[in-house]
């Protein structure tokens, strides 16, 4: 069996596109990250990895199998090249949402692409591959999502989605080295990554 067969008519072949995989709890996410999938599908290069379309997780959840489960989460991870969760307060009663964004970190390796927002001490290391949508902009969400992009509009949304194209582009094999170059430093300010990051981080992380 296709571990990644999707319903969208075509089988899900990682080595086609970039992958980014969407994390989220279910309830009450689950339109805001169909939205986020649109967005990542509509952007050239990417495609995406969302539980709805994984036969594999959907066997292992009939079977309620938190163990497969957690197997068809790893292989979603290691096809991916990134991740966009989507963040709200219901979020920390999630199972699965904070062992996703762990497992992605995880798997990359860590760079500073920009200088991170200068109040934080010790300062984060964040990841343009890996972002966050956070849904509830009232409150202050923890400040680990530091270690990604905070997003909190669909269009940003859309203009990190295009960021990560191109940072793949540059990065041979999709594989993070210790250092960026010049050019993949030069894709943040582009698509306004950098301004996006330090607007939401002093707005709704610190």
């Amino acid at each position: 069996m296709n571990l990644f067969q999707t319903n969208r008519n075509y089988p899900f072949n990682p080595g086609e596109k970039k992958i980014v995989f969407i994390s989220y709890k279910r309830d009450p996410h689950l339109y805001t990250a169909r939205k986020c999938a649109e967005i990542l599908e509509n952007t050239p290069g990417l495609d995406y990895w969302f539980d709805e379309d994984d036969e594999c997780l959907a066997e292992a959840q009939h079977e309620k199998s938190d163990m497969k489960i957690a197997t068809c989460i790893e292989h979603g991870l290691d096809v991916s090249s990134a991740l966009l969760s989507v963040i709200g307060p219901e979020t920390w009663y999630s199972t699965w949402v904070p062992y996703e964004i762990g497992g992605a970190r995880g798997r990359q390796r860590f760079f500073k692409p920009f200088t991170p927002y200068p109040s934080a001490d010790p300062p984060p290391v964040p990841h343009p591959l890996i972002a966050h949508f956070l849904t509830d902009i009232n409150k202050k969400a923890p400040a680990y999502l530091a270690l990604g992009i905070p997003l909190v509009t669909y269009n940003e949304v859309s203009q990190w989605a295009k960021s990560v194209t191109s940072i793949l582009r540059e990065i041979r094999g999709g594989i993070v080295g210790k250092s960026l170059s010049r050019e993949t430093r030069s894709v943040q300010n582009i698509y306004g990554i950098r301004a996006i990051y330090e607007k939401n981080t002093s707005r709704y992380l610190y």
